[in-house]
């Protein structure tokens, strides 16, 4: 049984590996088990803050930029451990997902258990789709999250990426 989970992702459906996390609820949405909804953010800060608010189990699914390989798909539990400076959760949102992150934990408003699903990009261009590497990681992406919310609430007491 699937307790009550938030499953967010962030993106822009014009600008190519930036819409993964878009394209993951779009597949999720056909798989969702019971008790897990599925939201759509462009990424600004204060709407994702508002999106989360009330849950206690959220997880964030959205592309980003690390130097990793494209397609990479990597997992950071961030209710504890912030994101890593330096790590670009895409370049299109300039006070996105991290400073969203940093913020709630600051305002004491940070969901109890909070997970990014994040999915290296390849590229941003204005109306290009998503790039080989990126559309063959959705899948690994969707099983990652279905598995998150089957996990038992309380966490894995896993660091901050894997």
């Amino acid at each position: 049984m699937t307790d009550d989970v938030l499953v967010v992702g962030v993106g822009n459906r014009f600008r190519g590996d930036d819409a993964v996390g878009l394209v993951v609820i779009d597949r999720l949405r056909a798989i969702a088990p019971q008790g897990v909804r599925a939201l759509e953010c462009d990424g600004d800060a204060g709407r994702l803050m508002d999106a989360w608010q009330g849950s206690s189990r959220v997880i964030v699914v959205d592309a980003m930029m690390s130097n990793g390989s494209p397609g990479d798909v990597r997992e950071f539990d961030v209710a504890s451990v912030p994101l890593p400076y330096g790590f670009g959760m895409t370049s299109t949102h300039a006070f996105g997902l991290r400073e969203a992150v940093e913020l709630a934990r600051t305002l004491g408003e940070l969901p109890h258990e909070i997970v990014v699903v994040g999915i290296e990009a390849a590229g941003f261009d204005l109306g290009s789709s998503l790039t080989p590497d990126v559309r063959s990681a959705v899948d690994t992406a969707v099983g990652r999250v279905v598995s998150r919310c089957h996990a038992p609430s309380g966490g894995t007491g896993e660091g901050p990426g894997r």
